[in-house]
């Protein structure tokens, strides 16, 4: 897998100044959990996932989730449960026919509602879990962390290579009267299973939801005040230079119809591009100002949009060399090779770090390319 694998040879190669590396799910950790880019929940309940992702219906998808809870009914988990298992045994058989390989598949993810669910799935899934690269935790929190935990680290002690993301979106978390002692206690749990948790996720349409809000498609998440009061604290503690978990950005709700009117007021673009591409965009740019990496969505249009985001610039690669290539102690701060801010050393150490892990996982751009060149 790699990103932009739909675009051909040449048109890599007139936009990026680095091109974008291979991953797998055996890819080390610390690049592996920047690689889930645009992360696409798809219903249990969907016919043909196997197909679709053998067939390459979305070629620059990388990961995919696998929904169990709230994209599924009440009254269809046993329907769901069924297609999973058809999902999966479908793969199996392609990768075993030659039809496609594991490589070439995107990430895989299951979602189930609770860690008894887990438990259901990977009894039901067995040895099928080596094609998967882990499973999300949905309303994580202290109260359920030791049975998802305690689940994964049992699969993982069978030689099933899984991951964990947990979810963090639950009223706890939210309230702020309880916020910090559930995050703190959350953390410790997570840093004791650190090298299997791949990335944290926020569920912020949760979080919305405890209080009736929903943004609107002229907004975004950081607008609203509860939740960004919350992510601050969650940014706060999560992302600290000791363990630090990578922190992935929210869904983003909206979508074009099949034919959307174009916009251009006040864009930001040289190209036309939708009021509902525009906000996707504005909400990524605050996501990544933050230190959110990659993006929940729930709709294929959003792929490209989310990946081409995280293209690293030829300006933010060359600041990055700079910076780690003057760690022997001997230069403290010097002008950039863009002429047009200054580089310290030690401040922008982990900046230029992440940027370097961006830059192999995403690519960089042509000095006079941009990520809508990638629309």
């Amino acid at each position: 897998m790699r990103f932009f694998m739909g675009l051909p040879h040449e048109e890599l190669a007139s936009i990026f100044y680095k091109q974008p590396t291979l991953f797998s799910k055996n890819t080390s950790k610390e690049y592996l959990a920047y690689c889930l880019g645009a992360t696409l929940y798809m219903p249990a309940t969907k016919p043909r996932i196997a197909q679709d992702l053998i067939m390459k219906k979305f070629p620059n998808l990388t990961s995919v989730v696998i929904d169990l809870e709230d994209a599924v009914g009440d009254l269809h988990v046993t329907a769901a449960l069924n297609n999973l298992y058809e999902t999966f045994e479908v793969l199996a058989a392609a990768i075993e026919q030659g039809a496609v390989t594991h490589e070439e598949l995107p990430l895989l993810f299951v979602r189930p509602r609770n860690p008894e669910l887990l438990q259901e799935v990977t009894a039901l899934l067995g040895p099928l879990q080596h094609y998967l690269t882990g499973y999300v935790f949905p309303k994580f929190s202290v109260y359920n962390a030791d049975a998802y935990l305690g689940e994964l680290s049992e699969q993982r002690a069978k030689g099933y290579s899984l991951y964990g993301m947990p979810i963090l979106e639950t009223s706890d978390i939210l309230y702020k009267e309880k916020r910090h002692e559930a995050l703190l206690i959350i953390r410790e749990k997570l840093v004791q299973h650190y090298d299997a948790i791949l990335n944290v996720r926020i569920g912020t349409t949760d979080f919305s939801g405890l209080y009736g809000i929903r943004r609107t498609l002229q907004t975004s998440l950081y607008d609203i005040v509860i939740v960004r009061d919350c992510l601050a604290d969650i940014l706060n503690i999560f992302g600290r230079n000791e363990h630090p978990f990578v922190l992935s950005g929210s869904v983003w709700e909206y979508f074009d119809s099949p034919a959307p009117h174009h916009y251009e007021g006040g864009s930001m673009l040289t190209k036309k591009i939708t009021a509902t591409t525009e906000g996707l965009i504005k909400e990524i740019q605050l996501d990544r100002l933050n230190g959110l990496i990659g993006k929940t969505i729930i709709h294929p249009t959003h792929i490209n949009v989310v990946n081409a985001m995280h293209v690293v610039t030829h300006e933010e690669y060359l600041d990055a060399l700079d910076v780690m290539g003057n760690q022997q102690g001997t230069v403290g701060v010097q002008k950039s090779e863009y002429a047009n801010k200054m580089n310290e050393m030690k401040p922008h150490y982990e900046w230029a770090r992440k940027i370097l892990i961006r830059a192999e996982v995403y690519g960089v751009f042509h000095p006079q390319r941009q990520f809508d060149d990638l629309l």
